[in-house]
This record gives structure tokens, sequence and C-alpha cells, in this order.
């Protein structure tokens, strides 16, 4: 068993990327992940206003796989999703369905327990962990990681989850594969409210 720890990440997808770990077709690796802020928002004093926004949607990786070739597909099997106990929400002026009504940006710190993300004592939402962010290197170029696209990246299909099996083509030498933005709950597409 591999590993590959959240000190390693990139912010945009590229072949030019160094990766930080070598694999071969089949090996299981445990990948830890930093939250989409790169856990800058600690409490509910961290604003979003003073974060660096250049530092969001991390991927932790990249990850080389031998033998993949462009043009191949790589197969990757989700096995399992561990989260932490804690949730970081947030929302504002014209973001998600309700953005319209809202002024700034506001953040909240959530707890997680017994399977579920609890808002306050009437509200609690079973958990739906999924991966936010996954994909390969693109042939020339870099893609930001908060951007979708053939590579995958920010997808944020709620489908990207335990058991479940993506299939990404390969378009640079060993894919280079990354991943991120780990959720506890979310609609598809990043829904908000």
């Amino acid at each position: 068993m591999y590993e590959v720890a959240c000190t390693n990440s990139i912010y945009s997808f590229s072949k030019d990327n160094k990766p930080v770990l070598k694999i071969k077709s089949g090996d299981e690796v445990i990948i830890e992940t930093m939250d989409c802020f790169s856990d800058q928002i600690q409490t509910e004093e961290d604003k979003l206003e003073f974060m660096d926004w250049d530092h969001v949607n991390p991927a932790a990786g990249p990850i080389f796989i031998e033998g993949a070739k462009p043009y191949d597909v790589l197969k990757v099997t989700i096995n399992k999703i561990e989260i932490k106990s804690r949730a970081v929400l947030s929302t504002g002026e014209n973001l998600g369905v309700l953005g319209g009504r809202l002024k700034g940006l506001t953040s909240s710190i959530k707890v997680i327990e017994n399977n579920e993300v609890v808002f306050d004592d009437k509200l609690r939402l079973p958990l739906n962990k999924m991966i936010g962010v996954i994909g390969t290197a693109p042939s020339e170029g870099e893609i930001n990681c908060g951007t979708p696209g053939s590579h995958g990246g920010n997808m944020d299909n709620t489908m990207i989850t335990e058991g479940g099996i993506l299939y990404l083509p390969i378009f640079a030498e060993g894919a280079l594969l990354a991943l991120g933005d780990l959720h506890a709950v979310m609609g598809d597409g990043e829904i908000g409210a």
C-alpha cells in the first residue's frame, strides 16, 4: 500500500508537475487531502475575504502510473472515503441558488457525528461523501484544479464516491493522477443555497 500526503498538492493539472509517487497498474494508494480552501478556514473568525484564492481546490499528487500512455484510459476505483469530524460550509453574494439575496461572503464550520452533518438542533443531513476534484494531466499547458474538462478536474459529481469507478483519458506519460476537494454532502455541480 502506498500513501500520498496532503502536503504534496498541486493547484493545476500539467504534464510538467513532478510526480510525488510512481505506482504500477492495480496498486492501491491512500491519498490524504486538504479541504477545498487548503485548510485556510480553521475557525469561525477566519474570513473568506482574507484567504489566498490562488490556493483553493488543491489536489494531492500527481501520481505517475507506470505504463500509462497517451490515448490509453485510466480506470480509478474508489474503495473508501474517510472524512474528518468537521466540515467547512461557505456561500455568498451571487453564489448558489439564493446568492442574489446575500451580501458578502460567509463561512461556518459544521460538526460531523453519527454519519451526519450537524447544522443545528433541528437540521442534520446524512453524509454523501464524494470527491470534487480528480483528474489527469492535459497534453499541453495547464488547467486550474477548479476547472472541469476532458481531463476530469473539478467535476463535483456525487457519483465519484465510495465503490465508484471512474474512467479518465490519459493525455501525458504516466497519466499524472491527482485528487482532492472532498465533500461530506453536496448536490451535483456544487449546488448551494
